[in-house]
């Protein structure tokens, strides 16, 4: 077998690279530069992580927010992966022991904000050792951020041209326009790189944009409509997002504020409440989201408009991971866009406020609803599609007829009517079969008890997609338990006993 779908299969538990993934590594792992562009839920990390592993020395990831850096170490940690994390919030002490192990090559991957890589100890170290690989995480950031909030992205290259041996580079991004793509390369000074872009469409997603004059009362009559499915709702400011928390609250829905000015422990707990289900949605900015591993978010909604659409795509990617059906619903209305036009003219260079406000006029038309959002979605980003989708809100307005079901779609999902006209989606394949809904919630609460057993978060044992599949297979050994679409092989080897045995048990109570 070869090096790199071995590391794939032992290390990270997946049977097969996903498309994008074999190119990128094996030009990283032949010293080439190069830029992926892959789809939210596309495996982006292991771009850079199975090189790291492979190649001698360690990889320094540049990555833009201290969340995503520690889930990033963390998840590696439980891997057995060697890796680390350098931010404001580690002690000098712990800081000079992550050095130590670097120079000892006792460690394989080290996170590091673009802000430190020009720092003296940092620039001592890399002098000490040789990368092997310098990966820049969210790479959309050095056009999106670099110019105007965050200048030292656009420093990045200053830090490669200090290195004794230039390592490979890997950019790494869900969205980017071809502008954005032509910047990233520029600005990090990409030498004759792979440039692949696996393809922006999710068509299991929803699109919907709605003109809402009293925004919290259509968000009101939204939540009510999801029931307990799990979503996100992004706001602007912290201060919407305390406000929405609290009022929904009040109605006694299961949301939280999650923002930059919470503390590093409140946001941590958030988001452990989030992942593992115990709070059932969150207002957040768009500083959450980067990064995180939750598959089974089946709303996301934009409670104002946001300023380009490279923000709206990543965000709104992070529904439906799990390949179901899920929604992304804009809400806006006149006020949003003044409101961004008065922020961009107090932009002080102007090259960036142009730039800014063509991007926020590309972020209007598709607010507009005036053509198919998945053709103007993917169009931004390069691609080409047809002028209906039939999975948006333009084209269903136009073909009331075509509303898809489960069977059409190909897609495992109850569409159920809407006050709107609409439909939305409550819940997985088979919530009419109450039989297999009583043995879905035994499997889940098997994996609760295991995830608890264990110090894991529940989708960490198997996502919500494999136990629908064990669900409807009702796998009796290992060999039948592998052929689950998801499942893998070393997540079966290692928790698989007991689902079997309670799906044998279910068997033998279950005969027809």
């Amino acid at each position: 077998m070869d090096p790199a779908l071995s590391v794939l299969r032992s290390r990270f538990g997946y049977p097969a690279f996903r498309p994008g993934q074999r190119e990128l590594i094996d030009a990283l792992l032949h010293g080439r530069d190069v830029l992926g562009v892959l789809p939210t839920g596309g495996g982006k990390s292991l771009c850079y992580q199975i090189p790291a592993l492979l190649l001698p020395g360690p990889a320094i990831v540049v990555s833009p927010l201290i969340s995503l850096m520690e889930d990033q170490t963390a998840g590696l940690a439980r891997r057995g992966i060697p890796a680390a994390c350098i931010h404001s919030g580690v002690p000098p002490a712990e800081k000079e022991g992550i050095f130590r192990r670097v120079r000892n090559g006792g460690l394989k991957l080290l996170y590091v904000s673009p802000e430190r890589l020009l720092t003296a100890d940092l620039l001592r170290l890399v002098s000490e050792v040789q990368l092997s690989i310098l990966a820049v995480d969210e790479a959309h950031c050095i056009s999106q951020w670099g110019k105007e909030f965050r200048p030292a992205y656009r420093k990045i290259r200053l830090f490669l041209d200090q290195l004794p041996v230039r390592p490979p580079v890997a950019a790494l991004t869900a969205s980017a326009s071809f502008e954005v793509r032509s910047d990233i390369r520029e600005s990090l000074g990409l030498m004759h790189p792979l440039t692949l872009t696996a393809g922006f469409d999710r068509p299991n997603l929803y699109f919907a944009v709605k003109n809402a004059p009293d925004r919290l009362a259509e968000l009101r009559k939204l939540l009510q409509t999801y029931g307990n499915s799990c979503g996100l709702i992004y706001a602007m400011t912290r201060k919407t997002c305390e406000m929405l928390a609290r009022s929904l609250q009040r109605e006694g829905f299961s949301v939280r504020a999650y923002h930059g000015g919470l503390s590093a422990g409140e946001r941590q707990q958030i988001q452990d409440d989030w992942l593992a289900g115990r709070v059932r949605c969150l207002a957040a900015t768009s500083a959450f989201g980067m990064g995180i591993d939750k598959p089974d978010v089946r709303y996301v909604i934009h409670f104002q408009l946001p300023l380009n659409l490279e923000s709206y795509y990543q965000e709104a990617g992070r529904a439906g991971r799990d390949g179901r059906p899920a929604e992304c619903l804009l809400l806006t209305d006149g006020r949003d866009f003044r409101v961004h036009n008065y922020f961009l003219s107090n932009m002080k260079e102007e090259a960036v406020r142009r730039d800014s406000r063509l991007r926020l006029r590309e972020m209007e038309f598709y607010a507009s609803g005036t053509a198919c959002l998945r053709k103007t979605l993917l169009a931004y980003f390069g691609e080409e599609r047809p002028d209906f989708c039939g999975n948006c809100s333009f084209c269903r307005s136009r073909r009331p007829d075509t509303e898809r079901s489960p069977s059409r779609s190909g897609l495992r999902g109850t569409l159920l009517p809407r006050t709107d006209g609409r439909t939305a989606l409550l819940s997985t394949a088979g919530q009419t079969d109450p039989e297999r809904q009583l043995l879905l919630a035994r499997l889940r609460a098997l994996r609760l008890r295991i995830a608890k057993e264990n110090g894991l978060l529940p989708h960490r044992i198997f996502s919500d997609a494999v136990l629908a599949g064990m669900a409807d297979a009702l796998p009796d050994c290992y060999a039948k338990l592998f052929l689950v679409e998801g499942a893998g092989v070393v997540r079966p080897l290692r928790y698989g006993r007991e689902f079997l045995e309670e799906i044998r048990q279910w068997k033998r109570t279950h005969p027809e």
